[in-house]
């Protein structure tokens, strides 16, 4: 987590008024009233201090990847910044914890810090307190934070958000090897509500998608009620030479489903041209092999028309079956 200090910190640090409003201007960011973060390094002599808080770790800054990844960055401050306002018996919980285990939602899901306070309920601007019971086993420390533990994290947020939060972060979680749905059905045994949701979530998710956005085509799949897409398939042709690896085949139809995300180009250590190229030479393979390819980007996955397509292709790809002679 990132370095939070409180005006008074600073104050004592020998700094201004004047020079915590500058500091604003090059490394110091407000995060609310009276907590500012340290997100970039600096090379002023004023702002030393800042940077060298004399901890036994290195301070760290928040990452910029320039998209949606960066509200789940700018809430670690926040975070961070409610530490020393825990009672006795809270912990961080839901999306705040899973972002302490090391766990990011797939697009921005809250704006707020999130504990489990026993005893009492609350939402505020920047925090949001659920009145829950954590049992000690629930509870582990990651550093200086008291978190509900993996299963019980993902369990919250499997029962208190969407399938398209909790889905991606549970297959995240499982392909790490982290946690086992057996764990997480154990949790949900204590719960009363939101648990038809929760069990959906856990019963879509899977370890085989590699990537946020596999698990998500896969919550879209469920929400168009498109069923027997296999995740991670590999395919040969008829002669049995292989073809590739697709994100999703179809069980019994010659259709393929490739979600494209930045990891696919940009991550790719021959470069993204190169993966480009690569991307399209596979694709006509599977196309002169008979396999219809339907090729999705992030922002399919906020609209219906390539679902929509899907659906009714496989609907005009099955046999038609008479009905029966009265």
């Amino acid at each position: 987590m990132v370095q939070v200090y409180m005006k008074q910190d600073l104050l004592r640090f020998g700094l201004t008024d004047d020079d915590v409003r500058r500091a604003q201007q090059c490394c110091l960011q407000k995060i609310r009233r009276g907590h500012y973060a340290v997100v970039r390094p600096c090379s002023s002599p004023h702002h030393a201090v800042l940077h060298s808080p004399g901890a036994a770790e290195p301070i760290s800054y928040p990452q910029t990847f320039g998209d949606i990844r960066d509200q789940s960055e700018n809430l670690k401050p926040l975070i961070r910044s409610r530490l020393h306002e825990l009672r006795s018996g809270d912990v961080f919980s839901h999306i705040s914890a899973a972002l302490i285990h090391g766990i990011r939602p797939p697009f921005p899901a809250t704006d707020r810090a999130e504990i489990i306070r026993t005893g009492y309920h609350e939402n505020f601007p920047t925090l949001r307190i659920y009145n829950r019971i954590v049992p000690p086993a629930d509870q582990t420390t990651i550093g200086d934070f008291a978190v509900t533990d993996l299963s019980r994290t993902l369990s919250d947020i499997a029962h208190d958000y969407p399938l398209e939060i909790s889905v991606p972060m549970i297959s995240e979680a499982l392909r790490a090897g982290n946690i086992s749905k057996s764990d997480l059905f154990e949790q949900m045994k204590i719960r009363r509500r939101g648990c038809r949701v929760a069990k959906q979530g856990i019963e879509l998710s899977d370890p085989l998608h590699e990537s946020q956005g596999e698990s998500l085509c896969a919550v879209k799949f469920h929400r168009f009620s498109i069923g027997e897409m296999i995740p991670q398939v590999t395919v040969h042709d008829r002669a049995g030479k292989f073809l590739g690896r697709c994100d999703f085949k179809h069980a019994r139809l010659p259709l393929i489903v490739e979600f494209h995300g930045l990891g696919k180009y940009y991550l790719n250590e021959s470069g993204p041209d190169r993966a480009s190229k690569d991307n399209h030479a596979r694709h006509m393979r599977l196309a002169n092999a008979g396999f219809t390819v339907f090729n999705l980007v992030w922002a399919d996955l906020f609209r219906s028309e390539m679902f929509t397509a899907i659906k009714k292709h496989i609907a005009e790809s099955r046999p038609h079956q008479p009905k029966p002679t009265p």
